[in-house]
């Protein structure tokens, strides 16, 4: 298992080596060229200002690409794959992988779809779109008022009259290129 995590000194996990950087470009895991994941190591090391080997939800929202947006707690709860409130080097370049201008449309759309599905059962509920709405708008609408428009949202966009939505139902609500768009962090890497 990615050997990095294992090697540290004084708590500070050391350089990667041409084996770790290898199996993050694990087209399974993420497209990023060496030089990018060397870059994000760096950037990874520069959040992780505990110098544990891992980063905590606070740690991440220094991101400033992904703390200006109001679902960021619910992003990085994706990021942190075991539930532990840490996440390892691995997790983290998996994760931005999908915000990756280079990733596939349908990676985007399956990560977003994971977004709005917080519990995890494989559709969207009244109480999974009213959690993330309620993030997106906060005290703007009325508890009441955001679960008409909740109600409504699933009712219209459900094709059997279901109470839910549906993998496909969801990215025909919204659109399959403003889920790639919305999914998409143009990240920065200097020319090494």
């Amino acid at each position: 298992f990615f050997k990095v995590l294992n090697k540290t000194m004084g708590g500070a996990t050391s350089s990667l080596t041409p084996e770790d950087i290898e199996e993050l470009r694990d087209p399974e895991l993420s497209g990023f060229t060496a030089a990018e994941i060397k870059q994000l190591y760096k950037r990874f090391h520069h959040l992780d200002r505990s110098h544990s080997g891992f980063i905590t939800q606070n740690e991440m929202q220094l991101i400033p690409e992904l703390s200006l947006n109001p679902i960021c707690n619910r992003v990085i709860e994706l990021f942190d794959v075991n539930s532990t409130n840490q996440i390892n080097f691995r997790d983290f370049v998996r994760t931005l992988w999908i915000f990756s201008e280079k990733a596939s449309p349908e990676l985007k759309i399956k990560f977003a779809f994971q977004i709005f599905d917080v519990d995890n059962d494989g559709k969207i509920n009244e109480s999974d779109l009213y959690y993330i709405f309620n993030i997106m708008v906060g005290r703007q609408f009325q508890s009441q008022k955001l679960s008409q428009v909740v109600a409504n949202l699933i009712e219209t966009n459900s094709k059997n009259n279901q109470n839910f939505l549906t993998f496909q139902e969801l990215t025909d609500c919204i659109g399959k290129q403003d889920i790639v768009d919305k999914m998409t962090i143009p990240f920065t890497f200097s020319k090494v």
